[in-house]
């Protein structure tokens, strides 16, 4: 499990103060990017020097309890699933009080740029993600 802090800001917030739903897909991603750099793959560098990138083709979230503007939050990403062409990331958001805020879950596929069909996940992708890769009902 790969744990991501953060801290909740203005521009995540409703006009209420609190983390506006959209954004915990945005903040999502900056752990997923922060997870891709922690095993050597910066995503600017992939997308520059690859012939493939990682879409997200589904996306879905449950929400349990607010988050606030000021308030540190703690994203903790799980990889659930590596398929040989498509990969699925799980992600809880928790509160100060370590309490479930949001879950989340990812799934991205490997597309070659200039087809933009699916092809087989990168050798480097895949070691990185089997790495981290958590045995079956580990939610």
């Amino acid at each position: 499990m790969y744990t991501y802090k953060t801290r909740i800001t203005l521009r995540d917030a409703d006009a209420a103060g609190v983390l506006f739903f959209g954004r915990y897909f945005a903040l999502a991603h900056d752990a997923y990017e922060a997870f891709l750099d922690s095993h050597g793959l910066n995503i600017g560098h992939l997308i520059q020097t690859t012939d493939y990138i990682l879409p997200i083709v589904h996306a879905e979230s449950d929400y349990r309890r607010a988050l606030f503007v000021g308030q540190p939050a703690t994203i903790r990403l799980r990889v659930v699933e590596v398929r040989s062409r498509a990969f699925t990331i799980a992600y809880e958001f928790l509160n100060p009080e370590g309490e479930l805020a949001c879950r989340l879950q990812t799934i991205h596929c490997a597309v070659n740029v200039k087809t933009r069909k699916a092809v087989a996940l990168p050798k480097e992708v895949g070691d990185a993600l089997k790495s981290e890769l958590e045995p079956q009902g580990g939610r």
